[in-house]
């Protein structure tokens, strides 16, 4: 039997634009002379699932019966939501998960009469595998649930198709393949599992569909494996016990060079559906600013991609040769333009002011550091991205975002935060993966102290700079965020001698920066405060955050706030 199988890129909440992809691939499936072309489970509505009774459901469901008319010949596996999701009068079904979101059906469609193949997590009873003329029979799975629903009822020969799509997380895809091959050893069938590729902006948090499909025989080799984050259609034949095809191998990625192939990917694609051509980037000669602008540079081209250095008197020599280094090394446009003019003629204005009831606006200090990060962000970079039809971007990380060390409506402003699911310590690992075959990334970027240099007491030729301890504070902010652990929790391991191992942090470096409790204690306060107050008020008002880990800001539901610290 053979099948085409397509990876197929979908335009999340775009069904239309979903069906002409299709119809292409559906008639390049016909040319090549397959029995059956497979989409993903997603591959018209894609992520975004639609309400109940919507214009939506119902463009998605009467989408799905044009794509059962180009049968014709062919058989059709596609996956769509339920055609009774689309009367605001009935229920999805009787079961007690009603209130669940809509079901993903499979669809078949055979010489065009459409049988509805239903999921597991509604309809366990009724799942049955489809057989074919030859007398083998398809298995076919919608969900990540119970395999054995379908697999108890097939024997050796038959074989599996999972059209589940799951979006990227570091490592996750591996998971997956293991569990496949599972599933083939233990019912002696060939399995195919068919994901898709695409972004999908859930408004603070954007993902993408991993891509990566493969095929495993019962011998739990992988026979076939589909390249991530690209488009691929392939025909299969499937073949008495195994699949007949050349497998290419797939170069395994480490998981950093994983995440940077996601970044590259996400920022093209969503750019892309934005209808966004180009980017501007403030780079300041440090880490941050010089991983994204690489990011960007691969996912646009250099040419659409312009770096700005604004210095200020706070601003080193080192940190502005590396920015200008950092653009000749890409082939970016660089612009470097001192505002020391405009920031002081500001910060005098408003010294100047005084309200009707006597008040002043004295801006110095902190007050006169984020006057700095907004000029940059709020006038400077919007302003020149406005006049070159682009968007800027924001280079804030994870770490950043959880500890609120960021400037509100400054250096958190943006289209996006492509660096808002990485910790500083792996900004620092991703450089080094960039420069791992030439320096792209200036050395100076890299070695000198992590600073927003907004102040003498920032200067980086002195060896100072930010007050966060990445090495450790990074452990210690994962273990609150991604492990969803308490202060409370924290201290107590503290108490018993346990964090410096829970958090995977060496006992004599944190005794080296904490001789005894009390400061550790006083630091992890402070730093819990923030995370749970203003920082919480700070993420609410970032941008879309590209999301690369199990646990990404943006996608977790963040209302309480704690009064008590």
């Amino acid at each position: 039997m053979k099948v085409y199988a397509v990876q197929m890129e979908i335009v999340s909440g775009n069904p239309k634009r979903n069906f002409e992809t299709m119809d292409r691939y559906i008639g390049e499936a016909k040319k090549h002379g397959a029995d059956l072309v497979i989409f993903p489970d997603c591959c018209l509505f894609g992520g975004a699932y639609p309400e109940k009774g919507s214009a939506f459901a119902i463009e998605c469901i009467s989408y799905g019966y044009q794509i059962a008319a180009l049968a014709n010949g062919i058989d059709i596996l596609f996956g769509n939501i339920d055609d009774q999701f689309s009367d605001g009068d009935k229920v999805i079904c009787d079961s007690e998960e009603d209130a669940l979101p809509p079901c993903n059906h499979a669809y078949y469609a055979a010489e065009q009469k459409l049988t509805r193949i239903k999921s597991p997590f509604y309809f366990p009873d009724e799942l049955e595998p489809y057989p074919l003329a030859s007398g083998r029979k398809i298995g076919i799975f919608a969900g990540n649930h119970d395999w054995n629903l379908l697999g108890e009822q097939l024997c050796p020969g038959d074989f599996f198709i999972n059209i589940s799509s799951f979006f990227y997380r570091t490592g996750e895809g591996n998971h997956y393949r293991r569990d496949i091959a599972e599933v083939a050893e233990k019912y002696g069938v060939s399995v195919l599992h068919l994901n898709a590729v695409g972004v999908h902006n859930e408004g603070k948090c954007i993902k993408a569909f991993a891509g990566e499909s493969s095929i495993f025989e019962p011998s739990r080799k992988m026979v076939y494996s589909f390249p991530a984050f690209e488009p691929r259609a392939e025909l299969l034949e499937f073949k008495n016990f195994g699949v007949k095809g050349t497998f290419v191998p797939q170069t395994p990625l480490t998981p950093i060079a994983e995440k940077r192939k996601a970044l590259t990917y996400m920022i093209r694609a969503s750019l892309r559906q934005m209808k966004i051509p180009r980017v501007v980037i403030g780079v300041s000669g440090g880490i941050d600013s010089a991983v994204n602008a690489v990011l960007h540079a691969d996912a646009l081209g250099a040419e659409n991609v312009y770096l700005v250095n604004l210095p200020t008197r706070f601003n080193s020599e080192t940190t502005k040769n590396a920015a200008g280094k950092l653009a000749e090394n890409l082939g970016c446009s660089y612009l470097a333009l001192p505002m020391t003019g405009v920031l002081e003629s500001c910060r005098e204005t408003l010294n100047a002011a005084v309200f009707s009831g006597g008040e002043t606006v004295t801006v110095e200090g902190i007050h006169f550091e984020n006057l700095q990060a907004r000029l940059r962000s709020a006038v400077f970079l919007s302003t020149i991205a406005s006049v070159l039809g682009a968007a800027f971007t924001c280079n804030g990380n994870k770490t950043e975002v959880m500890a609120g060390y960021c400037t509100l409506y400054g250096d958190t402003a943006g289209i996006f935060c492509a660096l808002g699911d990485l910790w500083k310590t792996e900004v620092y690992e991703l450089a080094r993966e960039i420069n791992r075959e030439s320096e792209r990334i200036p050395e100076a970027s890299i070695e000198i102290p992590a600073s927003a240099e907004l102040s003498e007491a920032q200067n980086v030729d002195e060896g100072k700079g930010d007050p966060i301890i990445y090495a450790y504070h990074d452990r210690l902010f994962r273990f609150w965020m991604e492990e969803n652990r308490t202060l409370d929790e924290t201290l107590e391991a503290l108490d018993d001698g346990a964090l410096p191992r829970q958090i995977g942090f060496s006992e004599t470096d944190f005794r080296r920066l904490y001789p005894t409790d009390e400061p550790a204690v006083f630091d992890m306060r402070y730093w819990w405060r923030r995370y749970r107050g203003i920082a919480l008020a700070k993420r609410i008002q970032m941008p879309p955050i590209l999301s690369v880990s199990s646990r990404s800001f943006g996608e977790m539901n963040e209302s309480q706030i704690d009064a008590d610290l």
